[in-house]
């Protein structure tokens, strides 16, 4: 017997063919009716049609409606179409894309890496300027109003995960760093030198009590910096221990930069980095130097003693500081070099050579009177302390127990200390208060020397900026790799900040100054850049970036149309811009 009919409502696609051989794929609902004795389509719906020869479904048109047209507009007020709108900051961030083009900072990165990694560590990176050392956490909802190259969103595990590839992967760093290396002349001035960011962290084990520049008392990490001083660039760094004294660390930068490429370079350190062993180095692998060095080293204070009263004559007067008098002794020094076994890494023999030396001498009769006021503050805070019983020479740090026994008479009964200054030596170091002085193997030139020394401060603004604008003063990290990779991100975003702030003081030594072009050299002109230039030395380039956040584009889309208008720019800021060699993004 049939079976008995359900009666339910039955939906299938069913596939009709057209002469054209097209077929079109509709949806039916059937139910069988027991009158007719067969089944009655009770709804049809067209759901796309498979084109000849072809085997995906695509929709079709929908078929125009008779009676009146309506408009766009109409016809989006009847289905209720909403507008799709997006408000961005474009300023300054078009301001640090035009920086990353420029300085090929970008190119640099994009060189060395795959591009998820090098879009991920230039967003990053721009975010650390961009606000002025924000912690990472902070870009999760900046990241929704500034455009970055990282489109798919930045996490915490994003980020934190960047890190750790980064710092895992040394080809990346050593690569940017080389790239970074080509743009300086074989000749160039570098000046070299360490700074220390201090942590609680129990986990980073370079983390060591050792020396700390901030004087917190905590452990620290030492971090070592290559500085282009000629072309002010930064260019490499590593990481080491805090307890790592300077002065063994030059063998490994002379090491990184014949391998970055740079086989002749003139070095310039402090005198953290003196030792006739870092010398001989310097010497063996090619490169000049200048160092300063301390004048308690005997062989230096016996050319003091015998300049003495030269460096107190108006005829050693340095030309472009009138607070020194300068002069340059030549001598033949011994040096001595440990060579080592390459199988064992053992000293295998001292090698000593001689080799002809500049040795510079200044005094400064301003920095003698700021010593010796030093001096006097340290020396009677000290007597005090011991007279009061607030301190004991064993609670005393080493250099410390030293100065005691070498300035101080003490004096201990059962009712009182009593602490007395030892007058000759006291007036001993009177004496050399004031001097301080430069070695170099090219310098011939007393204040040659002097001018390319004091231009290894920039290494010291560099420090500065990282700790205090991309937020370099603590790790933030857990383990070493981690930190390594947080450090080059926080390395690329002062890359960043070094040429754009090198480029705002080319730009302010140009406002306001005639230039022989009459179009230019009108007074209007004239005084439109001279406020330009006001806006620039009185403002930071934090704040600069911050002002030009507020450069707002509004993109707006519909099915009607498509607009995109940028907010109002000062006449001054587009002066700027213009500078800068930026173009906002044009009004649709």
């Amino acid at each position: 017997m049939p079976a008995k009919p359900s009666g339910e409502i039955k939906t299938s696609k069913v596939s009709v063919r057209q002469k054209n051989g097209d077929i079109y794929v509709y949806q039916r609902s059937t139910k069988y009716d027991p009158v007719k004795k067969y089944n009655v389509t009770l709804e049809s719906k067209l759901l796309g049609k498979i084109p000849r020869g072809e085997s995906e479904l695509v929709s079709t048109r929908p078929k125009s409606s008779s009676g009146p047209k309506t408009t766009k507009a109409e016809q989006a007020e009847k289905t209720g179409t909403k507008i799709a709108a997006k408000r961005s900051c474009v300023g300054m961030m078009e301001i640090l894309e035009h920086v990353g083009f420029e300085s090929s900072i970008d190119s640099a990165i994009y060189g060395s890496t795959e591009l998820g990694t090098a879009q991920k560590t230039i967003s990053l990176a721009r975010y650390f300027l961009a606000t002025n050392g924000q912690s990472a956490p902070g870009i999760t909802t900046w990241q929704l109003t500034h455009k970055m190259p990282y489109e798919s969103g930045f996490t915490e595990s994003v980020y934190h995960e960047l890190f750790k590839k980064i710092g895992y992967d040394e080809t990346f760093q050593q690569n940017f760093f080389r790239l970074r290396c080509s743009k300086i002349g074989s000749n160039s001035v570098i000046a070299y030198d360490s700074t220390t960011i201090s942590t609680y962290s129990q986990n980073q084990k370079d983390a060591v009590y050792g020396y700390n520049k901030d004087g917190d008392g905590l452990k620290t990490i030492k971090i070592l910096t290559l500085y282009s001083i000629d072309n002010m660039l930064p260019i490499a760094f590593s990481k080491q221990p805090g307890n790592i004294p300077d002065v063994v660390c030059i063998k490994n930068a002379l090491n990184e930069l014949s391998v970055l490429g740079i086989e002749t370079a003139e070095i310039v350190t402090d005198n953290g980095y003196y030792s006739i062993s870092n010398i001989a180095e310097l010497l063996f692998n090619g490169f000049n130097f200048i160092t300063l060095i301390k004048t308690n080293i005997k062989w230096v204070k016996s050319e003091i003693v015998e300049n003495f009263d030269e460096l107190n004559s108006i005829e050693t007067l340095c030309p472009f500081d009138a607070s020194i008098h300068g002069v340059t002794v030549k001598l033949m020094h011994i040096f001595t070099r440990n060579e080592y076994n390459i199988s064992d890494n053992e000293i295998n023999s001292e090698k000593k050579f001689k080799k002809e030396i500049y040795l510079h001498l200044y005094f400064s009769a301003q920095r003698q009177a700021e010593e010796r006021m030093q001096f006097d503050l340290e020396m009677y805070d000290l007597k005090e302390r011991i007279e009061k019983r607030e301190v004991t020479i064993d609670d005393l740090d080493a250099n410390m127990q030293k100065k005691v026994n070498k300035y101080l008479n003490i004096i201990e009964t059962d009712s009182a200390i009593n602490v007395s200054f030892k007058k000759e030596q006291c007036k001993e170091a009177y004496k050399y208060a004031g001097f301080f002085a430069l070695i170099s193997n090219k310098e011939k030139s007393t204040f040659d020397c002097l001018k390319k020394y004091r231009k290894r401060n920039k290494i010291e603004s560099f420090f500065k900026y990282e700790k205090n604008i991309v937020d370099g003063r603590r790790p933030r990290v857990w383990d070493s790799f981690t930190l390594r990779g947080r450090l080059f991100v926080q390395f690329v975003s002062l890359c960043y900040y070094e040429y754009l702030h090198n480029k705002i003081d080319e730009i302010k030594r140009t406002l306001g100054v005639e230039n022989g072009d009459n179009s230019h050299d009108k007074k209007v002109i004239l005084n439109r850049e001279l406020k330009l230039r006001s806006w620039l030395e009185n403002t930071p380039i934090y704040l600069q970036l911050q002002w030009f956040d507020t450069i707002e584009s509004i993109e707006i889309s519909s099915e009607i149309k498509k607009k995109r208008w940028n907010t109002e720019v000062l006449l001054r800021d587009r002066l700027f811009l213009e500078k800068l060699g930026v173009t906002l993004p044009k009004n649709e």
